[in-house]
Parts: C-alpha cells; structure tokens; sequence
C-alpha cells in the first residue's frame, strides 16, 4: 500500500510519508517537552489535539518562529522572493528578524541563487541605519537568513497612522536614511528599492530615536552586470522609481536619492507626487512636473531640496549622498533663520552636480541618434523604392505621358490641392 509522496518538515527538516498528517519527530519532542502527562492514554483525543501544528513551533535551525495570538507565525512583511517573520534566537534568547525563501522558489535554482546573493550582499553592510544579517542557513528544502529585529514601525505605517509629518521630522528621517545610503554606497551598492515601507523608524514621546534601511532584495552593485533583470526591462516600485529605472538603462547611487526624494515627498504632502498605471508613473516620472500645490505651506528651503532630488537627469541631483548631507544643513539653517535658498543655491555648492557623470545623457543621445537614423536610413529606402517605381513606370511610357505625368496641368493640379489646404493650415505652428 503507498504511503503516499515524502514530505519535509518546515519545522526541524525531516522527512516523512505524506500519508502521516503530522512529523513525527516535532511530536516526539513535544511529548518530552511535557506536551503528554505520565499516564495519558497516548491515542486519546486530548493527545491528538496536543500534535496539532499550531502547537508544534516551526524551528530554523535554532530560530522559533514567535506566534500571534490567532495561532500563526508573526508575519512582519510579503515580498516576490520571501515571507519575513518575527522569531526568536534560542541560543543567544533574543527576538530577530527571519526571512525565508517563499515555498513556489524551492525547486527554482535561479531564485534561490538570488535569494543567496540579496543575503550576501546584505550581510556586508555593517552601519547603525541599515538592518544587519546575521546568519544565512538552510532547513530542509528551504533557504532562510536571519536579521537584527528593528523595534518600531515602518515609515509606511507611520504616514498612514498620522498623515503628513511635522518639516522638522520629516528631515530628521531623511538624514538618517542619507547615512545608511552612504554606507551602501561605500560597498558600491545601489539600493534600488527605498520607500516608506522598507524603512523602519522607531519613536519615543514624539522623539525620533532610529531610522533603518531594511531589505536589500533588489540591491545590486553598481559595475555588477544584473542577473535579475534584462536590458530594458524595469526593476523597483513604479511609485517611487527614478526615470533610469523606467527607462531600463541601469541605474547608481543618484536613482536612490530619487526615491528619497519621492519619500520625503509623501512624507510631507502626505500623498505621492505621481500616481495611477505603471504606463502613467512611467510617463510622470520621466516627463511631468511635481504638483508643487501639494507643498502648500511647506517652508520653500525644502521645496528647493526637492526640485533637486526630484530631478528628471541624474546629473542635475546630488551626486552622493554626503553632498545631500551638505545640503539638508544649508536647508534646516535657512528654516530657523527665516532666509531665502534656492536650487540654484543649494547647486551652487555643489559643482559635481554639474560635473558630475554623463554617462546617462550620453545614453539619451545614442538613442535618440539610433532612432534618428534609422527613419532616415527608412526614408532613404521608402523614397527610393517609390523612384525605383516611377522609373519602371516611365520606361514604358511615351514622352507625351511622362510630360504630362511630371507637368500636371494646372486645372488638375488645383483640383488635387485645394481639398488639402485647410488640412495644411490647421497643422502650421
């Protein structure tokens, strides 16, 4: 008789029949652990509900996944690659954060290669705004790698939860996460994803204590050629993507100040400067001017450090973040002492802004050449078809027939043109 097909615990690893509704192995340990009394009939219901799997804690290695109050792990977040829960470490009796490879990727060797490197390059990160891994293991089948477990909430709950914040708080958060974009930027890493949700801020009476960068899932380094994504296909969060990012040509370290700035943005206005389809973010990022009436009452210091952050071409923002550092000083001292700042004041400052890399507008003019000579070579090739025509045409023809082609007389002529003359003064500019 079939026992059925080989199942793998979630919790300890070990493999058992599938017929068997529950591993064997949890349960023994639950039994020693105390989970049957001494004389306890061992095929009594009360012990059959004991062996339940809301009873049985899942295990990672020595990482327990902590339990809600419905009986189920506590999720913390759901991306495309992983689920991430709440656990505790039994060795060192700490809670952490551990995210776990999603079961449709277990037999799928790519993604569990990037599962690894999003790990890897997390785990080279050490700074005081950026979630530290401590651990990468495998239980069974599946993939796991462990976290520092960052008190607080995400930015994302905090803007829901109040709505728009207070300038002061605002660019309090924004120079922290800068500090975490500068330890990325030092292991020549692009972020690639930064949004209110993959930021953690934890607050006291009102006081900002900590701000963390969390999930370097789409991270990727900045001459590293990108395994996850194609040429010109898009990587990110359409809401908060840089124009680059759309436009599939590669994006550094200037694509995260974008996001910030789209950040800082929501943080402020309490809503995104662009929404709707993935075509029309697309389309707004690229092309449209920010609602600037969104910002109303917002001091004008920090709408010149947007229209700088927010810049269309990389090379009209900050290059690095240290220079945003720079600038989120000159635009706090402007607030307190009530004086004027500009964009052009806050660029002045800053001369890479204006030197800085053109690889990306180099990119833009090779395209658009591209384009250009290809409806030329095209226009070459459709008008000299239609003279290869017309002289197949006129080799057959009497001199009488070819006049009267070329040389139209002037009746027909202006039988041919006069419905097209409104057409023709409609479309002049």
């Amino acid at each position: 008789m079939s026992m059925g097909a080989r199942r793998t615990c979630p919790s300890c690893g070990n493999e058992f029949f599938g017929a068997m509704q529950f591993c064997p192995v949890c349960m023994l340990r639950k039994g020693l652990a105390g989970g049957v009394e001494s004389g306890e009939a061992s095929g009594s219901e009360d012990t059959v509900k004991l062996t339940t799997f809301e009873q049985v804690v899942p295990r990672f290695e020595h990482y327990e996944l902590l339990m809600g109050q419905d009986g189920k792990p506590v999720e913390l977040g759901r991306g495309a690659m992983g689920i991430t829960y709440k656990a505790f470490d039994v060795d060192l009796h700490c809670p952490v954060t551990l995210k776990v490879i999603h079961e449709r990727y277990l037999g799928d060797e790519s993604a569990r290669l990037r599962f690894l490197r999003e790990a890897r390059m997390a785990a080279r990160l050490r700074h005081s705004n950026v979630a530290s891994v401590l651990h990468l293991g495998r239980t069974g089948n599946s993939y796991f790698y462990a976290m520092e477990f960052v008190e607080g909430e995400t930015l994302e709950n905090l803007i829901k939860r109040s709505g728009r914040l207070e300038p002061k708080l605002a660019l309090e958060i924004v120079a922290q996460v800068e500090a975490g974009l500068t330890a990325i930027q030092k292991q020549h890493l692009v972020h690639r994803d930064i949004k209110p949700s993959n930021i953690m801020v934890s607050l006291k009476e009102g006081k900002l204590e900590s701000v963390k960068i969390i999930d370097l899932g789409l991270a990727k380094g900045v001459a590293e050629e990108d395994a996850i994504s194609s040429l010109g296909s898009f990587i990110g969060t359409p809401e908060f993507a840089s124009p680059e990012q759309f436009a599939g040509i590669g994006a550094d370290i200037r694509s995260d100040l974008y996001s910030l700035g789209v950040t800082l943005w929501e943080m402020l206005a309490g809503k995104l400067p662009f929404q709707g389809s993935r075509v029309d973010l697309m389309d707004q990022h690229q092309h449209a001017r920010p609602p600037s009436e969104q910002l109303k009452g917002i001091p004008a210091p920090i709408a010149a450090l947007l229209e700088i952050v927010l810049a269309k071409d990389p090379n009209d923002r900050f290059q690095s973040p240290p220079q945003l550092q720079k600038a989120l000083a000159r635009v706090k001292e402007a607030i307190i002492s009530k004086s004027r700042l500009s964009a052009k004041d806050l660029r002045s400052d800053d001369p890479a802004a204006v030197k800085g890399p053109k690889k990306y507008a180099f990119r833009w003019i090779l395209a658009s050449s591209i384009c250009a000579a290809a409806l030329v070579f095209g226009g070459l090739f459709f008008f000299g078809y239609r003279g290869s025509l017309s002289n197949q045409r006129d080799a057959g023809a009497t001199p009488i027939e070819k006049a009267l082609r070329y040389f139209p007389s002037k009746t027909s002529a202006q039988t041919k043109m006069t419905p097209t003359l409104p057409m023709a003064s409609k479309t002049r500019f």
